[in-house]
Order: structure tokens, then C-alpha cells, then sequence
């Protein structure tokens, strides 16, 4: 196996010996006008490689070694949306039977300047990021992780505004029952080392499930309203491991050496630099020019693919008006009374098919040009 191409974060608690050394501080972190809870926040001494992150509840235990930290340390509490909150270490309280209530103020979004412009806008569907091509390269989060551990990937295109439709990635195993992560989506840092602000001006988190059985990830990013105009990061970030089983998630890579990547072995931790690699993060993404190239670069794109047919059918009887769309190039179509449908794609490209009543899947296109369907009922 080529080490220099597998991308990894191990994480393992502390040895058995020290665990009395450590105190466990924990809480509740509710909203302060609300007192709802605030699930997911990001909790740790920054730098340090002590973090965790908030339960649905806002619960959450934080196992401190005060020997490996200084009376000024800070433990900081970070979140979409939230003020970030900051706790010096010496004034922690430490209770043993309860969680005790930490505020978190809501902080006002500020938006991004918004060009208007009377010049006509063609849109490009333009697919950006890396693929695996069958080559053993991954990533995987193993062991007993550190919640809010990130594995992160530069994402290089050219410059202008574009949307972010839909994030793609592949997942090689998964031996745990369900693994909660959150999709984040970064500027470019002031150095190689680090990344800028959150592009997510939504105030939602991006929650993706990677079930049991999960092949292949399909986030929607529409709902979020994504917009860059330059390079940015990619990452997936643990929140949640349901079951008994360790963790052993093994994400696709890519022998691209053309970017790198960041990894962060716990929540608020220090990034550190994967050189000559990339996660096999790939997205669709809608380019806005005001150049008619672009119609004539779309032209040419469709006319690179094949016509890619066959029967959609559950329990051997034909379905109708189901929706198929090329999740890569945004291209919709529905099966006819037959359970027959036809659209352009060629391999590679990431086929969904849903409906009414019925799960919705989703495909990679092999070389195959006939892609028969069987839908299973909610």
C-alpha cells in the first residue's frame, strides 16, 4: 500500500492510567432569549486536541487533564448562528449529577454585498473537485474519535460566482450503524494551514446520515444558497457515531496531487497539512457568465454524452412519472406508462430516481448505457 496517498485521522482517547487525572466537565447549551437547546456546538481549548461537540439535547462531556493545561487556557463554544463564548479554565465548575446550563446569544447575520447588473447571465452546469477512479486511495476517521473531527479538501476553480447544487462522495465502509456528520464549506485561509470563514449564510448546519449500506453520499445543497467566487474547502465533520461498534469510516480519495488537504483530529482543534492529496469530494455547481461562450461550452458538454435508458419497476409492474434527474448536469426527465425513461449522461455522472411512495436512489453511471431501476416502497 502507497502511505503517501492515504489520507487518515486515528484518534484515541487517553491510556487507562491517566483517565484519573482527568476531570469531566460538562453542560447543557441552550439558546439565552429561547432556552432551547442548541445541538452541535463546538467545544474545546483551541489547538490543544481537546473537543467535543453537543448532542441533539446540547448536552456534553468534555474530559479535561489539567495537567496539560494552564490556569489561562480557554475552552470556547462555537456554533452557526452564535456569539462565540469563551470560558477561562481555572473558573470551570465541575458537577457530577447534573448538566449545568451554559447561554449562547444569537449573533445577526451579515450578508454578502449583492451585485446587481442589467448584462444577461448564462448559466454553465460545471461539475468541480476530485473523483476516485478505482484507485485504494481513502480516508477514514478509526477508533475511538474525537467528535468534531474534520477532514478537509481544496477545492480549485476558476474565478467568478457559482452555486453549490450538490455535494458528491463515496464511501468505502461503514461498520458502525449510522454515522452523523456535518457538511462545512470554507473560504481559503491566509495560509496553507488554515481556512477562512464558513460560507453558510443559511445559520443551518448541513446534517448528512451515512447509513448502514451507504454507497454513495448525495448532499442537496440548494436549501443553503451557496455562492463562491473562488477557491474554497470542502470537509466533512464527525458529530454522531449511533451503536456499540467503534469507528472504522473509510471515505473515497483521489490520486489528484494537483490541491491538499486539512485534517483536525478534534472539535476547535489546530489543522494540520496532508500534502499531494484529496478527499474524493466532488460537487455540482451552476457558473454564472455573461459571456455567450458559455452557451457553446454547454453545447459542447451535451453533446460528449450518451442517451442513457432503460425500465423504472417495483414488484415487477411498471412505474410512471417518476422523476429522473442527472444529479451532474441538472437534467430532469420522467419515466413514460411503460416505466421507460431516456436522458443524457455519460460515466461518472450521478443518476436519482424518486417518487411518490416510493425511496429514492441514487446511481454512478458505469460505462453501461441501460440502467434498469427497482424502487422500493417507504
Amino acid at each position: 500500500m502507497n502511505y503517501e496517498r492515504v489520507l487518515f485521522l486515528s484518534f484515541f482517547f487517553f491510556c487507562i492510567h491517566i483517565i484519573s487525572a482527568q476531570q469531566d466537565y460538562k453542560g447543557q447549551i441552550l439558546d439565552s432569549e429561547t432556552k432551547e437547546p442548541i445541538p452541535y456546538v463546538n467545544i474545546g481549548v483551541f489547538g490543544k486536541g481537546i473537543g467535543t461537540v453537543s448532542d441533539e439535547e446540547g448536552r456534553f462531556n468534555l474530559f479535561i487533564d489539567k495537567s496539560k493545561l494552564s490556569t489561562s487556557d480557554v475552552i470556547q463554544f462555537s456554533s452557526i448562528g452564535y456569539k462565540t463564548l469563551k470560558k477561562i479554565v481555572s473558573g470551570l465548575q465541575y458537577v457530577s449529577n447534573e448538566y449545568p446550563k451554559i447561554l449562547m446569544q444569537e449573533e445577526s447575520v451579515v450578508l454578502d454585498e449583492v451585485i446587481v447588473t442589467n448584462r444577461g447571465a448564462f448559466e454553465v452546469s460545471d461539475v468541480v473537485g476530485y473523483q476516485n477512479y478505482g484507485e485504494k486511495t481513502f480516508g477514514y476517521w478509526k477508533d475511538n474519535i474525537a467528535l468534531g473531527g474534520e477532514l478537509a479538501t481544496k477545492i480549485k476553480v476558476k474565478k467568478g460566482v457559482r452555486r453549490l447544487n450538490t455535494l458528491f462522495f463515496e464511501v468505502f465502509a461503514n461498520p458502525s450503524d449510522s454515522v452523523l456528520v456535518r457538511v462545512n464549506i470554507y473560504e481559503t485561509g491566509k495560509s496553507r494551514t488554515t481556512v477562512g470563514k464558513k460560507l453558510n449564510s443559511s445559520n443551518k448546519n448541513i446534517l448528512y446520515t451515512i447509513r448502514p449500506g451507504t454507497r454513495l453520499a448525495v448532499v442537496d445543497l440548494t436549501p443553503y444558497s451557496i455562492y463562491i467566487k473562488d477557491d474554497f474547502f470542502v470537509s466533512l465533520e464527525l458529530l454522531k457515531v449511533y451503536g456499540d461498534k467503534p469507528i472504522g469510516l473509510v471515505i473515497a480519495a483521489s490520486a489528484d496531487k494537483n490541491t491538499y488537504s486539512l485534517g483536525k483530529y478534534a472539535s476547535l482543534d489546530k489543522w494540520e497539512q496532508l500534502n499531494h492529496s484529496a478527499m474524493a469530494y466532488h460537487l455540482n455547481t451552476t457558473y454564472f457568465s455573461d459571456s455567450k461562450r458559455a452557451e457553446s461550452k454547454v453545447a459542447k458538454a451535451q453533446k460528449s454524452k450518451k442517451n442513457i435508458s432503460g425500465f423504472i419497476f417495483s414488484s415487477r409492474r411498471p412505474l410512471r412519472n417518476i422523476k429522473v434527474t442527472n444529479l451532474t448536469t441538472n437534467q430532469e426527465t420522467f419515466s413514460n406508462e411503460k416505466g421507460r425513461y431516456q436522458i443524457l449522461g455519460e460515466k461518472d455522472d450521478v443518476i436519482s430516481f424518486e417518487g411518490k411512495g416510493y425511496k429514492k436512489m441514487t446511481v454512478k453511471l458505469l460505462a453501461k448505457t441501460t440502467v434498469n431501476m427497482n424502487l422500493l416502497r417507504n
